[in-house]
C-alpha cells in the first residue's frame, strides 16, 4: 500500500520491483528444474551424464546473478541514501518517548507539548469498564494533543527516549525509528496532502506498550500558521495558578490521575505489588505533603519526573486527589502556587498545551552586570537550548556539537552572536524567539559557564539593535 509521502511511495516502488524480480527469477529457476525432471526423466531413456565442471557454464552464472544484484542493488541505495538525507529542512521536530507517552518539541519555534492516549480510548480499555470498544472512535489510534505538521514542507525529526527504546511508526509516511535513551536517530518527511494519518509505538516498551498511538495532522501552510500562533497565545497565558477549592482540586486530579497514573498504579490505587507500588495507604502519600510533591516533581527510580510533563494547576490536582481518594483520606491539599515555587526556573510544563510563547517586551536600554546576564541565562539556557546540547552542555557526539570547549562559544563573540540571531542547517534562529535580553543572557551564559570561561559579555541594547536589522517573517517566505 503507498503513503502519503514521495519517499513511501519510492519505498513502495522498490518494494515491487524486488517482488517481480524475485517472480521472475523463481519462474525461469523452477521453470527450467520441472522441465529439465519432466523431459529427461528416466522412463523416456535418459541416463545422466557425468561430467565434474564447465567453465563457461560456471562463468555465466555468476556474471548473471551478480547483474542481476547490481541492478537491484543501485535503486535500493537510492532509496536508503533518501531515507537518510536530513539536510536542508524546512523545520526540525524533536521526539522523545515516554512510558508511554510521546513527547513533541518545535525546535524552530518553541512549541512543547505531551502526546497521550485520548481519554475516550483510555476509558474504554480499562478492565471491568463495561464500554464496548467498537463504539470508540479510532480506538486505541487516537491522542489527546495530535503532531501537527504543514504540507510540502521537508521536516527533520530527531528522536530519542527518556526511559526504555520505543519506536516511532506511521505507515502512511513510509519508516519507522527507534527512539533510544541517551541516542539520537534522524528521519524526514514531507507530506503531499492534507490529513490525519495514524501509528503506534512498534517497540515492546512495557505493559502499556498497546497504548502509546501517534496521530499526525498535516495541515496547508495557512492553517498550520494559524494553529501555531493560537497555540503560542494560548501558551503565553500559562497555567492557572488561582487557589482551588479542596473538592475542585480533588474532582479534576481524577482525569490527571487516570490519564497519568492509573497505568502503573492501578485505577484504583491498588498497584501492581513487587513492581509498582500502591497509592491507597501509601505512607509517602499520607506523610508530608511537599515530600510528594518533591517526588512527583522530580522522579525517582521507575518514578518519571511528572514536573516536565504537568503544569503547576494540574500537578497540584492529581496529588490533592492521591491524598484525598483511592482508599485514602489526608484531608489537605496543595495550591498551584506552591506547587509552581517548586518548579525549577524558566521550567513551563504542560501535558496538554504548548509551553512557547513570543517574544516578551523588555526594556534592552538597561545595562545589565556579566553576574546578571549569567543568572537569567542559566534559566534560558534550561529552556531552549539543554534539549540539543544538554544540561551540561555536553553535547551528543555526531548530533548536536558540545558547548563546554566549543571553538564558537570561546571564539569571537559577533561570531557566536550571527549565529545563533540566524540559525545556520539543524540550529535554529534564535532571533526570531527570544527577545534582546534573554538572547544576551544566554550568550553570556554559555561563554562564562558549562566549562567555558571567556570571561566577556554582549548588552541587551547590541542584540535589540541586530533583531530590528533582521527581515520580517514576510521577507523570509
Amino acid at each position: 500500500m503507498k503513503g502519503v509521502t514521495e519517499v513511501s511511495n519510492d519505498i513502495y516502488d522498490l518494494h515491487m520491483l524486488i517482488l517481480w524480480i524475485c517472480v521472475f527469477i523463481g519462474i525461469v529457476v523452477f521453470g527450467t528444474m520441472f522441465y529439465s525432471i519432466y523431459h529427461h526423466r528416466k522412463s523416456k531413456g535418459h541416463k545422466a551424464e557425468q561430467f565434474h565442471e564447465n567453465t563457461t557454464v560456471e562463468i555465466i552464472w555468476t556474471i548473471i546473478p551478480t547483474l542481476i544484484l547490481i541492478g537491484m542493488a543501485i535503486p535500493a541505495t537510492k532509496a536508503m541514501m533518501e531515507l537518510d538525507d536530513v539536510q536542508n529542512a524546512d523545520m526540525s521536530i524533536k521526539v522523545t518517548g515516554w512510558q508511554w507517552k510521546w513527547e513533541y518539541e518545535y525546535l524552530d519555534n518553541g512549541i512543547h507539548f505531551f502526546s497521550n492516549l485520548d481519554e475516550a480510548s483510555n476509558k474504554a480499555r480499562q478492565i471491568d469498564s463495561g464500554i464496548d470498544p467498537r463504539t470508540v472512535p479510532n480506538y486505541l489510534l487516537n491522542v489527546d494533543n495530535p503532531l501537527v505538521i504543514p504540507t510540502k514542507k521537508k521536516i527533520r525529526f530527531v528522536f530519542t527516549a527518556a526511559d526504555v527504546i520505543h519506536s516511532w511508526w506511521v505507515p502512511d509516511l513510509g519508516w519507522k525509528k527507534d527512539t533510544i535513551p541517551g541516542f539520537i536517530n534522524e528521519s524526514w518527511t514531507s507530506v503531499d496532502k492534507p490529513g490525519i494519518y495514524r501509528g503506534q509505538c512498534t517497540e515492546l516498551c512495557g505493559k502499556d506498550h498497546g497504548f502509546m498511538p501517534i496521530v499526525v495532522v498535516a495541515m496547508e501552510q495557512a492553517d498550520y500558521d494559524a494553529w501555531v500562533k493560537k497555540t503560542q497565545e494560548e501558551a503565553a497565558k500559562g497555567p492557572d495558578l488561582n487557589d482551588q477549592s479542596h473538592d475542585e482540586l480533588v474532582s479534576k486530579g481524577a482525569a490527571i490521575y487516570a490519564k497519568n497514573c492509573a497505568s502503573c498504579h492501578m485505577v484504583g490505587g491498588e498497584g501492581v505489588p513487587g513492581t509498582f507500588p500502591a497509592i491507597t495507604g501509601s505512607g509517602i502519600v499520607k506523610g508530608d505533603i511537599k515530600a510528594q510533591a518533591d517526588l512527583v516533581l522530580n522522579g525517582k527510580g521507575m518514578m518519571p519526573a511528572f514536573g516536565k510533563m504537568l503544569n503547576a494547576a494540574e500537578l497540584a490536582q492529581v496529588i490533592t486527589y492521591t491524598r484525598n481518594a483511592l482508599g485514602n483520606s489526608v484531608g489537605d491539599e496543595i495550591q498551584p502556587k506552591a506547587i509552581q515555587e517548586l518548579l525549577p526556573a524558566g521550567t513551563a510544563p504542560a501535558a496538554s498545551a504548548a509551553k512557547a510563547k513570543p517574544q516578551e517586551k523588555v526594556d534592552a536600554s538597561k545595562e545589565m552586570s556579566l553576574d546578571d546576564l549569567v543568572a537569567r541565562g542559566e534559566s534560558v539556557y534550561a529552556q531552549n537550548c539543554a534539549s540539543c546540547h544538554m544540561a551540561d552542555g555536553a553535547g551528543l557526539p555526531g548530533t548536536f556539537p558540545a558547548i563546554k570547549g566549543s571553538s564558537v562559544v570561546t571564539g569571537d563573540i559577533n561570531a557566536q552572536v550571527d549565529l545563533m540571531l540566524n540559525g545556520k542547517g539543524m540550529m535554529p534562529a534564535f532571533g526570531k524567539t527570544l527577545n534582546a535580553v534573554d538572547f544576551a543572557a544566554v550568550v553570556t551564559y554559555t561563554r562564562n559557564k558549562l566549562g567555558n570561561s571567556v570571561g566577556d559579555f554582549i548588552q541587551p541594547s547590541a542584540i535589540q539593535s541586530l533583531q530590528s536589522a533582521m527581515p520580517a517573517e514576510d521577507d523570509d517566505e
